[in-house]
Formats: structure tokens, C-alpha cells, sequence
């Protein structure tokens, strides 16, 4: 295959998923061009998946045909711009590379390609690859598209760690017999890269042929032995559902997966702040408690929050805290007290959004105005992060480790949103435990020492 004279398709290894990651910015129209950009690249990348596919099926053309009639024709609109690219490269990978010299030869019994049972496990990931992908597009399209740039950033990196790298991961297992049959992953993204270019220009240009006869043209050419031939009816009987990703639910779970995200960093924020106190036992007590007072306003609601809060602060505290002597009190405040104390209404505000937000998404069901809600949480924890900035290597070497304390927290918060996963008295009496664990010792001698004064 002779590669077109351009380096825009060189494939890239989709990199693993990161805890937290907004690549684009927000709200800006840089953002979304930064998006489109990505959108051609991952274009590409679904297209050297399929070409692969076609490779794998071509020892029976007739088979690889009805896969890609049925991944064309029954998966978008025709007219749809992914749509359009996609049946350019079925087009240009069949015709520069497989279609025979003579008419079709299909298997001689009739039969399927050698490797259609394994290319059949691919189909879901194709057919998700292919309408998420159109979705993706056609909101980036709409120039006035008030869609918010978070989710549509966070619906690129599950499309490409969720879809792309899916197929890429299966398709690695029949590498040997695609390279066989004369595939070459580098070379087919350099040829086919020049089709997705356009994905967001106008098509309408001066002296080219109408979308419309361009599609019948390569329609003809394409597909027409097959379709003046017996049907595949296996593959004809493919379904073709509607993706998780961008559809109906999608902005709900986002927002709630930046609740669970926004609960982990709040409670790392407050470990940071109790390694920085722990020189003396009683300033870390009295901060917890101080924040867990904040929560309890919401007591007659439930603060599912708020438990989260606790648990975190509990096992920060009974870890790697918690006095083996007995010894809470050295009668002297800690030395960073003043500085913690700077941080308590951020704290406190902090979890009051967090708290409302969940409340507004699992009572009233609703995500609007959540945005919002996230916005200033990730504003107070900006400020509580520059305040603890100047304290750092004092928390590190009291113990703190963020990235190792970050996997425990998060099992912490990731069953936020998850009814039903605990009995109320079993919840109720965790709570207790945790409670006189933590604060029994500090409002013991805080009681003591009144009763002396």
C-alpha cells in the first residue's frame, strides 16, 4: 500500500487512564478545538482497527463485505460524517490492498472467513467505536454547542480507554495472521490519515463531487457483487445497541464520578492537615471534630458525604496517627494549629457543596446546576492546597504519602452512589465505633480538665 505523503496519521499507544484528567480547558473555544484535533487522531485509530478486521476476514471476501456492509449500513445514517469516512477507507483498504483480480472468491464450501468467529467478538466494540465516535463529532459541529467541555473531555478518554484500546488489546491476539495477510498497522494510519482531515471542514468544496455521488460511486463498487448475492445472514443479525457513552445517563454519572473524584482529594486534603497536627494528638482530634460538627447539621437528612469523611479521617487516624502509648495531650497546641486553622471554612464550605450536590443528583435526580457545585468545591480545595503547600515536606516526613494513601481513600468514597450496599444498622453502628475511637479520649480529658477548672 502506498502511504499518502503525510505524518498526521502515525499511530500513538492510547496511555492508561489517570485518576483525575481534564486535558482540554474548560469553556474555552481552544478547548473544543483541541477536542476536534483528537477526534481525527482517534478517527484514524478506529480505522486501522477496521482495516485490520478486513485483513483478518479477507481469505473469504464475501464475509468481509457483509462486515462491513452491516458496520456501515446499519450502525449510523449514511449521511453522517463518520459514516462518509468510513466507507472511504472500507473503499481505499479494498481496493489498493484486497480486492482480487478476478471476480470474489468466497470459501469453497460457502462458508465464513477462518477467523470470522473471533472478528464476530469484535463487533460491539466496533459498533460502540462508531456511533460514540459520530456523537462525539456531531456536538463539536454545532457551533454554538453550549456542551460542557468537562464532560465532553471526559467522554474522549472513555472512548479511548473503554473502546479503542478494547479492540486494540483483542486485536493484538490475531496480530501474526493480519501482518500475514499483508496488514501494516504504520503504514495503513499514514494512508488512510488524509480521509478524517476534512472530518470538520465544510464538504461542499468548490470543483469536488457531492457527498451523495461519491457514496454511490464507491457503494458500487464496494458492495455490489455482494448485494447481487445470497446475504450473510449471521452477520445481517448483528445487533446494534446504543452506547453508555454520551447517551441519556452520561452526564448524570459524570457528574457523580466528580463527586466520588472531588471526595477523594477533599479527604486527602484533610489527612495532609492531620499529619501536619500530628505532633500533638489532641490539635488532630479537635480539628476532626471540627469538621465532623460541620456534617452533623445534617443529620436528619443523612450525609452519605459525610460518612465518607469520617471513614477517611478514621483510617488516616487509626493507621497512622493514633497514639500506642496513650498519650493525646502534651499540653501545648501543635505547631502548624494556626495554620489549619486558616483552612476551616474552605473545609467546611467544601463539604456543605459536596453534600448538597449529592443531594441534588440522588434526591431530586437531577444534575443541573452541578457544574456549579463542582466548580467551587474545586476552588475551596485549590485554596486549602496552597495553604498546605507551604507545610509539605513537614507532612511528608510526619508520614503523609499521597499517592500511596490515594488508593485506600478512594475505596472509601467509590460506593457513594451505590444504594443499598450497607444495612442502616450496620451503617449506624460503624459510625459509632469510629466516633468513640476518634473523639472518646479528647472529649474525656476535655471534661476532666473543666471539672478541675
Amino acid at each position: 500500500m502506498e502511504p499518502k505523503p503525510t505524518t498526521d496519521g502515525v499511530m500513538r499507544r492510547i496511555r492508561p487512564a489517570s485518576f483525575i484528567y481534564y486535558p482540554y480547558a474548560t469553556g474555552t473555544s481552544s478547548g473544543k478545538e483541541h477536542i476536534r484535533e483528537e477526534l481525527v487522531r482517534l478517527g484514524v485509530e478506529l480505522s486501522v482497527s477496521v482495516a485490520e478486521s478486513m485483513f483478518l476476514l479477507c481469505d473469504d471476501i464475501h464475509t468481509m463485505l457483509w462486515f462491513c456492509f452491516k458496520l456501515w449500513r446499519y450502525t449510523l445514517p449514511p449521511s453522517d460524517p463518520v459514516s462518509e469516512r468510513l466507507l472511504r477507507v472500507f473503499h481505499y483498504v479494498y481496493s489498493k490492498d484486497i480486492k482480487p483480480k478476478n471476480t470474489p472468491v468466497c470459501c469453497p464450501d460457502g462458508g465464513n472467513s477462518v477467523q470470522w468467529e473471533f472478528v464476530k467478538t469484535t463487533w460491539n466494540d466496533f459498533t460502540e467505536g462508531v456511533i460514540v465516535l459520530n456523537r462525539l463529532v456531531l456536538l463539536l459541529r454545532k457551533k454554538d454547542c453550549s456542551f460542557d467541555d468537562r464532560l465532553l473531555s471526559s467522554a474522549v478518554e472513555k472512548y479511548k480507554q473503554q473502546v479503542l484500546k478494547k479492540l486494540e488489546d483483542k486485536l493484538v491476539s490475531t496480530k501474526d495472521v493480519s501482518e500475514l495477510n499483508g496488514f501494516a498497522r504504520e503504514t495503513v494510519a499514514c494512508s488512510i490519515s488524509y480521509l478524517w482531515k476534512s472530518l470538520f471542514d465544510d464538504e461542499d468544496a468548490a470543483g469536488e463531487p457531492s457527498p451523495e455521488v461519491t457514496r454511490d460511486r464507491i457503494i458500487s463498487d464496494l458492495f455490489q457483487h455482494i448485494l447481487d448475492d445470497s446475504c450473510h445472514c449471521e452477520i445481517l443479525s448483528l445487533p446494534v445497541t446504543s452506547p453508555y457513552i454520551l447517551g441519556a445517563e452520561f452526564p448524570m454519572q459524570g457528574i457523580r464520578e466528580e463527586v466520588v473524584q472531588l471526595g477523594v482529594e477533599l479527604s486527602l486534603c484533610v489527612a495532609e492537615s492531620m499529619f501536619l497536627l500530628s505532633d500533638e494528638i489532641w490539635s488532630v482530634l479537635q480539628f476532626c471534630l471540627k469538621l465532623w460538627r460541620s456534617v452533623w447539621r445534617f443529620r436528619k437528612t443523612g450525609s452519605p458525604v459525610g460518612e465518607r469523611l469520617l471513614r477517611g479521617m478514621h483510617h488516616v487516624y487509626s493507621r497512622n496517627i493514633k497514639p500506642k502509648n496513650g498519650v493525646y495531650h502534651s499540653g501545648y497546641k501543635s505547631v502548624h494549629w494556626d495554620l489549619i486553622r486558616t483552612t476551616w471554612e474552605d473545609f467546611v464550605a467544601g463539604i456543605r457543596d459536596l453534600h448538597n450536590l449529592f443531594m441534588r443528583l440522588e434526591v431530586n435526580g437531577t444534575s443541573a446546576g452541578g457544574r456549579e457545585y463542582t466548580s467551587r468545591v474545586e476552588e475551596l480545595l485549590k485554596k486549602v492546597k496552597e495553604k498546605l503547600r507551604c507545610a509539605k515536606d513537614v507532612s511528608e516526613a510526619n508520614g503523609f504519602a499521597r499517592e500511596a494513601m490515594e488508593s485506600n481513600i478512594l475505596g472509601l468514597w467509590k460506593s457513594l452512589f451505590n444504594r443499598g450496599t450497607e444495612e442502616a444498622w450496620a451503617r449506624n453502628a460503624m459510625r459509632r465505633e469510629m466516633l468513640m475511637d476518634l473523639f472518646q479520649p479528647f472529649l474525656k480529658e476535655t471534661e476532666e480538665a473543666k471539672q478541675q477548672h
